[in-house]
């Protein structure tokens, strides 16, 4: 997905933005880091998950291994408290924090991350 259909999906859903933030390579493509993903999740908060689960039929059986909920197969979301996010807001939409994707690309250290590892670490030097 590139970031015309990430925003457009996202304007689609019409979550309240207090209530999300995007995550990994969605949140890359949004600042301009990377060119596309191949999905869009997101975190989101415990009360929009009550407030979905029925709409989008969100039982434990559609959860992964990770503990996310599979929506459709372009939106996957995972469930924590507002306290516990990890966000910053870029270009109006809550994004993941780059340091918390940097850390956890470094610590896995996968081949597909070495060129997203190489882009946050020059787009921190640059915005920093």
């Amino acid at each position: 997905m590139n970031k015309t259909e990430l925003l457009n999906l996202l304007n689609e859903l019409n979550f309240p933005k207090d209530e999300y933030y995007v995550l990994s390579g969605a949140s890359l493509v949004l600042r301009g880091i990377r060119e596309k993903a191949g999905d869009l999740d997101l975190c989101i908060s415990n009360e929009l998950f009550e407030n979905i689960k029925e709409k989008y039929n969100l039982t434990e059986d559609k959860k992964n291994d990770c503990g996310f909920y599979r929506i459709s197969d372009s939106l996957e979301v995972v469930v924590n408290k507002k306290e516990n996010f990890k966000m910053e807001m870029k270009n109006d939409y809550n994004l993941e924090d780059l340091n918390v994707i940097l850390d956890f690309k470094l610590k896995r250290n996968a081949p597909k991350d070495q060129k997203d590892i190489e882009n946050i670490k020059n787009y921190l030097k640059i915005n920093n």
